[in-house]
């Protein structure tokens, strides 16, 4: 019996048609997958659905009540989690719980035991603000919240983007125990491997449906080897043949070196007495589960944070006394995205091109080459906020690179985009390591890990391995680098809260 019937759906912004005629069922009790690129609808179908926007056209229903008219049922009936945490950082654990209870009218114990498998991992932190947690901690908090009232469905937007394998998973076998209370889940993800979890899925793209199926047989009508393979083939990616396997020879000379260095905050030592070394024009994948200390090295490195204890130096530089050179050679991406959205993408250039030091004719000069390299320099003038976040990524990536770093530092910079742009985000870092660009970058998805030279993976603040993907994989007798990253992982406590 179906719980969420959508008939012909449209939903327009202005010019944009975010979606078209889209028309889909979700089975009782199901664990249902939404799959599309950047930009494709997904977070319109699901607003939609929680009521938060009403269609243009279209019918839709949740639980037999129409979103239109009976949206004050529809939110008794369903639980929601946006894709960025709906949580307030300032409250502790324990009061976004009682607020969220609040919300719905419910007493806390009624949602109890619904939530209690989850809110028992959470509990020795109950007096801790959601925003000093971690991110696979905050995921759950999230969970709990949207539990709270007891939804018959539960609707989730993305909701592992930018949390580490480990606990991604966790949470998977979380939404697999809700269905076995019989919880309807709908979620979106950019994950194949989670794509594979749901029972059926939905490919979207474009704002229309282009395939409702299971995982299995939509890999058999296609021919494809894997649910991404199929993706990419559908989302007219099939003809991308870039070859990851290609070498990248890094010169035997050191863009960084590291000995004992350590970082600590009051009593709590975030980054333990770590030594490596990483030479020039490598890329270096340097992982870890949230909260292991990756974001805190970093900032060490980049100049941004002193250390505690140990030494070290980048591009030459020392990183206790001479921050501010190692800022003119080195260029940085956050994982929360660096650019200005206000500003048109030339606009951008021409800001972070003076705070680098260059004048406005090396702006222009090396802004528009790198445009014209991206095929995207006829788009100069648009503001920042109107593009595709694919594409917002790979721009910053391309400001990085503006004033010729020898060093790029890269955290978690595919995170929450889809596939096809994942892909050309590493043509990028391929072809900018050929010019001798050492690459220095942080990521949760494993199959990016096997496209470094060499991996560090991080635990509770201490680097536990570091040698080549292959190495790692006879070390650790794994198949794949999600095994490796799980045995380690798993071995030295999944995260800290």
């Amino acid at each position: 019996m179906p719980t969420i019937i959508t008939n012909k759906i449209c939903k327009s912004y202005g010019d944009v048609q975010a979606l078209t005629d889209v028309t889909l069922q979700v089975n009782e009790g199901e664990l249902f997958g939404l799959i599309g690129p950047d930009g494709a609808g997904k977070s319109t179908l699901l607003r939609i659905l929680c009521t938060l926007l009403v269609p243009d056209s279209g019918t839709a229903e949740v639980e037999g009540y129409d979103v239109v008219k009976d949206y004050r049922a529809i939110r008794s009936h369903v639980g929601y989690m946006p894709g960025h945490f709906a949580l307030y950082q300032d409250l502790t654990v324990e009061e976004n719980i009682n607020f969220f209870a609040s919300i719905f009218g419910v007493p806390r114990k009624e949602g109890y035991e619904l939530i209690k498998p989850i809110y028992e991992q959470i509990e020795p932190f109950k007096n801790r603000q959601a925003g000093k947690l971690s991110g696979g901690m905050k995921q759950k908090l999230a969970l709990c919240c949207a539990l709270i009232h007891r939804p018959k469905v539960l609707i989730l937007d993305e909701p592992t983007t930018g949390v580490d394998a480990v606990s991604r998973q966790e949470f998977w076998d979380l939404l697999t125990g809700l269905k076995k209370q019989g919880i309807t889940i709908m979620v979106s993800t950019p994950y194949m491997d989670e794509a594979m979890r749901c029972e059926r899925i939905a490919l979207i793209n474009a704002g229309k449906i282009m395939e409702v199926d299971t995982p299995h047989a939509l890999i058999e009508r296609y021919h494809q080897p894997s649910i991404e393979d199929v993706f990419i083939y559908l989302m007219g990616g099939s003809d991308m043949h870039f070859d990851f396997s290609q070498h990248i020879h890094p010169e035997d000379k050191k863009a960084i070196n590291v000995k004992d260095l350590t970082k600590k905050f009051g009593n709590f030592t975030a980054v333990d007495h770590i030594t490596f070394s990483v030479e020039k024009g490598e890329i270096f994948g340097f992982l870890g589960a949230n909260g292991a200390g990756k974001t805190t090295a970093i900032r060490m490195l980049c100049g941004l944070s002193y250390p505690t204890s140990g030494s070290g130096t980048v591009a030459g530089y020392d990183i206790t006394c001479q921050a501010e050179e190692i800022k003119r050679h080195i260029g940085y991406m956050s994982q929360r995205f660096s650019l200005y959205d206000d500003l048109t993408v030339w606009e951008n250039m021409q800001f972070f091109g003076g705070l680098y030091g260059m004048t406005r004719e090396q702006i222009t000069e090396r802004g528009t080459q790198l445009l014209k390299d991206l095929n995207f320099y006829d788009r100069r003038t648009d503001l920042v906020t109107d593009i595709p976040l694919g594409w917002k990524q790979k721009l910053a990536f391309t400001v990085a690179l503006l004033h010729k770093p020898e060093i790029v530092f890269l955290d978690e910079p595919t995170g929450g985009v889809d596939p096809i742009v994942r892909r050309q985000f590493w043509e990028l870092i391929y072809e900018t390591a050929t010019k001798g660009v050492t690459i220095f970058v942080t990521t949760h998805y494993m199959d990016e890990a096997e496209y470094c030279n060499r991996i560090s993976i991080m635990v509770a603040g201490k680097i536990k391995a570091l040698n080549t993907p292959e190495n790692l994989k006879k070390e650790f007798h794994a198949e794949s680098m999600d095994e490796v990253f799980r045995i380690l992982a798993r071995g030295g406590g999944a995260e800290k809260p």
